[in-house]
């Protein structure tokens, strides 16, 4: 049993010392293409202008963190806690937000098109002038949230729950609102709609 203790050991030392050259790279290289960094603490690092495509950063903490600026397609954050994270004009199109909690996050122009936030938590958050073309964030919990301006042209927002959020200015063309909450919901023209509460 000792023996197999030790092996473990001796695996996971590399395991956390790869994660921690990963982490060090991203942040003073400013890029990390195609690394592993799940489960990493990255709580409030300044991830300006940050390149990492392909990355994983699933199950990661990113509260706090900015990644304002960053360059960041195909990348994995699936339930990372970004809590406050601030994603302002992030090119992050195609990548795996399913499950994050973006509580209080702020995403302002940021690039999304194509990206998967299936039941992420946003409430609270402010994704003004956001560009969520084909995004899928379907059974996503966006409530008390600022998506005014936003482009969700043909997005799927199937089961979404939008109680308290503003859509004022937002294009809604070609998007799937089957079962969505609307409960003191502003929609794009401005009116209110309460049809869910």
């Amino acid at each position: 049993m000792r023996h197999i203790a030790i092996a473990v050991l001796l695996i996971a030392a590399p395991l956390h010392a790869a994660e921690d050259e990963a982490v060090q790279r991203l942040i003073e290289e400013r890029a990390c293409r195609d690394c592993d960094l799940s489960g990493a603490d990255l709580t409030g690092a300044d991830l300006i202008d940050v390149y990492a495509t392909y990355t994983v950063f699933d199950g990661a903490t990113l509260s706090g963190a900015n990644l304002s600026d960053g360059f960041m397609p195909f990348a994995r954050f699936a339930a990372a806690d970004m809590t406050g994270a601030v994603l302002d004009r992030l090119n992050a199109r195609q990548s795996i937000f399913t499950d994050a909690d973006l509580t209080d996050a702020q995403g302002v122009e940021a690039a999304l098109p194509g990206a998967t936030l299936a039941g992420a938590l946003m409430a609270g958050a402010t994704f003004t002038n956001a560009y969520l073309m084909g995004a899928n964030l379907s059974d996503a919990t966006i409530t008390g949230a600022d998506f005014s301006g936003v482009d969700l042209t043909g997005a799927v927002l199937t089961n979404v729950d939008l109680t308290d959020t503003t859509l004022e200015g937002a294009v809604l063309d070609n998007a799937g609102l089957s079962g969505a909450v609307l409960c003191r919901t502003v929609m794009p023209d401005g009116s209110r709609d309460d049809r869910g509460c």
